[in-house]
């Protein structure tokens, strides 16, 4: 999926339903805020995530969260990446937290984060793969898919 389809089906759903966009977010973020993640993390985030973060911003989107570019947030990836530890333990970028100790995120492989979404199960300490393709997969399905 590329981002303007995603786009219309966010816009369809906060047109549908407001109230599930309400919850406090991170401002929108520029390419210095990008630039400087991935110098810091020594990476090269998907484009799927710089574009969102960019265009949206991060923190809580409807029924999901996305970690942040943006190092005055409490989202900032950095920080919850340091704070997490999977960066080194399995080479895994955390960008959405379950708030039940499980992640989604990217799998590096020479510096590059892989678009494809993967899942980090705390419970077996393994990252798993899913059906995602991209973040916009994984927010149209978790984010605005109540269950």
């Amino acid at each position: 999926m590329n981002y303007k389809e995603f786009l219309l089906t966010v816009n369809e759903a906060r047109n549908k339903r407001p109230i599930w966009f309400g919850l406090e977010s991170e401002p929108k973020c520029n390419d210095n805020h990008i630039e400087k993640v991935e110098r810091v993390l020594s990476l090269s985030l998907p484009d799927e995530y710089k574009i969102f973060v960019k265009e949206l911003g991060g923190g809580y989107f409807a029924f999901t969260n996305i970690f942040s570019v943006n190092d005055i947030g409490d989202w900032y990836i950095v920080n919850l990446n340091n704070q997490i530890g999977l960066l080194e333990t399995h080479s895994f970028l955390a960008v959405s937290d379950t708030e039940a100790g499980d992640y989604y995120g990217f799998t590096i492989e020479k510096g590059v984060c892989s678009s494809r979404v993967m899942f980090y199960n705390h419970e077996i300490n393994k990252v798993e793969e899913t059906k995602y393709e991209n973040l916009y997969d994984y927010i149209l399905d978790v984010g605005l898919n109540p269950r």
